[in-house]
């Protein structure tokens, strides 16, 4: 080998090497961030669901400005960190068949004033991730958030705004003693009833997966979960 062809290899490893460690350290600074930004995304997500009625300092807030907040997305970033420490409580529990999952409480005073639990499913084109959230009655639809999907923008894409989850307040997951079925419309619900959501036009599928994936999974937590919250009231 040419000693020329020697200095060119050389060379090129060196230039490997610094690139290399030059990424790392990138990743190693970045790593931190994104899994903060990360955990602040999935915090506002849980507050879109529980719709809380007050600021962290206690103050009360209209209905227009905790729409602004919580269904619209203005929620100062400050806020979310002091929600979470003072008012929110996570905990683990056991669904049917084995399977383990989450529940979110906002507490204030010692009391619950709302309830929020995880649920995904398919769409059209993607897993669509969401928060649904609950009165303390366990049965009306407080708030709820879809989001992290890939659906089509302008049709199934609107799962994402704010119109259509508007649309899911004080519907009825729970009537009577018995769970009863949400149906997403294909337009507007005719007849307006307390389990008919009005939907996106052109995005059938993606409608029919909301329907299908929040009720299915309000029915496991209803099995367990909401059946033991429930006791002491009955």
């Amino acid at each position: 080998m040419q000693k020329d062809e020697i200095h060119t290899i050389r060379f090129a490893a060196i230039v490997c090497l610094v690139c290399s460690m030059g990424l790392a350290g990138v990743h190693g600074t970045l790593k931190g961030k994104q899994e903060y930004n990360k955990r602040i995304d999935q915090q506002v997500n849980v507050l879109k669901a529980l719709f809380p009625e007050f600021t962290p300092e206690g103050e009360e807030l209209s209905m227009e400005e905790r729409d602004a907040y919580f269904t619209q997305g203005d929620l100062p970033k400050s806020w979310i960190p002091k929600y979470f420490d003072q008012y929110v409580v996570k905990e683990d529990v056991s669904l049917p068949k084995g399977k383990t999952s989450l529940l979110y409480k906002l507490e204030r005073d010692g009391k619950v004033l709302a309830y929020a639990f995880p649920a995904e499913g398919k769409g059209l084109w993607s897993t669509i991730h969401s928060y649904v959230g609950l009165q303390p009655d366990l049965a009306t639809v407080r708030g709820v958030t879809f989001f992290d999907h890939g659906e089509t923008p302008g049709l199934g894409g609107e799962a994402s705004k704010p119109w259509f989850q508007r649309n899911f307040r004080g519907k009825k997951l729970w009537m009577d003693g018995e769970p009863v079925k949400l149906q997403v419309a294909k337009g507007e619900a005719e007849p307006a009833t307390e389990t008919n959501v009005d939907g996106i036009s052109g995005a059938t599928i993606t409608g029919n997966g909301i329907e299908r994936f929040v009720n299915d999974t309000f029915r496991a937590y209803n099995e367990t979960v909401f059946q033991e919250l429930r006791a002491p009231q009955e």
